[in-house]
């Protein structure tokens, strides 16, 4: 009986070492991807949000990549027709954990920490009063 609780204790402890320590699972940070603007504003003196979005904001893009790059482009003006991109900004990122990432534009040397709130399975996130949805 002794025999056989060991022969059992050791095919058990075998069978979690091998599931445990699978080389093909890949946690994937939930920021990399294309992010479109969904919506931006700012909350007034009297703490009602207005909505500053318009078809010309909503082109506004960012994208992280997995090798710690990432790139913004945001633009500006009342409507589809009167729209202009301010350039695509390149940045490099980190996430520090508990949602804080740090963000490097080339050419500057001191980074910026972000805390993003991540909602609907990390298919949108919100920073500040701006909203990005994954694309």
């Amino acid at each position: 009986m002794k025999y056989i609780m060991k022969k059992l204790l050791l095919i058990t402890a075998s069978i979690l070492l091998f599931v445990s320590c699978s080389d093909d699972e890949t946690v994937s940070d939930p920021i990399l991807g294309t992010w479109k603007l969904e919506m931006q504003g700012f909350t007034d003196t009297n703490g009602e949000f207005i909505d500053e979005t318009n078809e010309c904001t909503k082109k506004s893009i960012l994208v992280f990549n997995s090798d710690g790059t990432h790139t913004t482009e945001l633009f500006g003006g009342t409507d589809a027709s009167n729209c202009d991109s301010d350039g695509i900004e390149k940045y490099t990122w980190k996430n520090n954990g508990n949602n804080v990432y740090e963000l490097l534009e080339d050419g500057e040397t001191t980074p910026d920490l972000i805390t993003i709130n991540f909602t609907d399975n990390n298919t949108k996130f919100k920073y500040g009063t701006i909203t990005w949805k994954k694309q």
